[in-house]
């Protein structure tokens, strides 16, 4: 599967103290300095990876420019880094499992406990992924993938019929304002022409 076919790693951020060893020997007593971290989750892995968000984007970056990753997950990513660092909730790239209707409240847990953040996620969960999740995993990312074409097809029918109620009024309303001309115009023509007697 190529990059841009894939999902996005699962990156959440967080600060830690580390020794600023300079200023320490300095002053003669342990003195230290918070340092951001990205906490990564790739797809379909229990495993977490931690690094400095210094030495990550960098790394990002180039793996950007070798065509190893989309520019859009390094969008993303900064984008998430700026959202935590102003105390804001990261932005989840697809449909909260949280939120999604079709999932048992335990298959939910089951679903975060795997680090399956979105159904879009689930629809492309690995084998690995889906034996973790154990009996029923493959009927739920069935159903994800199901979900996310049916939901992509009803959207676009909504959608169009949003755009068919929209013409559908302004239809009726130039009827409408076309009928009040026709009256004007009639009344104006009975004035003009002399009444027709009867025999």
């Amino acid at each position: 599967m190529e990059a841009k076919e894939a999902r996005p790693p699962y990156v959440t951020f967080e600060t830690k103290g580390e020794e600023d060893r300079t200023a320490s020997i300095e002053r003669g007593f342990y003195v230290a300095r918070d340092v951001d971290y990205a906490l990564i989750t790739p797809q379909g892995s229990k495993d977490r990876i931690e690094r400095k968000v210094a030495d990550w984007f960098p790394q990002l970056e180039q793996n950007v420019m070798e065509n190893r990753m989309p520019r859009e997950w390094l969008k993303a990513f900064r984008e998430a880094y700026a959202a935590w660092k102003e105390g804001r909730e990261l932005p989840l790239n697809g449909t909260p499992i949280l939120t999604w209707s079709v999932a048992a409240p335990h298959q939910i847990k089951s679903l975060l406990d795997a680090h399956i953040r979105t159904v879009e996620d689930l629809a492309a969960a690995n084998e690995e992924t889906i034996s973790r999740l154990g009996m029923g995993g493959r009927a739920l990312k069935d159903k994800a993938v199901s979900w996310l074409t049916s939901a992509g097809t009803t959207g676009k029918v909504t959608e169009e019929l949003a755009a068919l109620k929209i013409a559908k009024e302004a239809a009726e309303a130039q009827v409408l304002a076309l009928s009040k001309q026709v009256e004007v115009l009639a009344t104006q023509v009975a004035s003009l022409l002399p009444a027709v007697k009867k025999p």
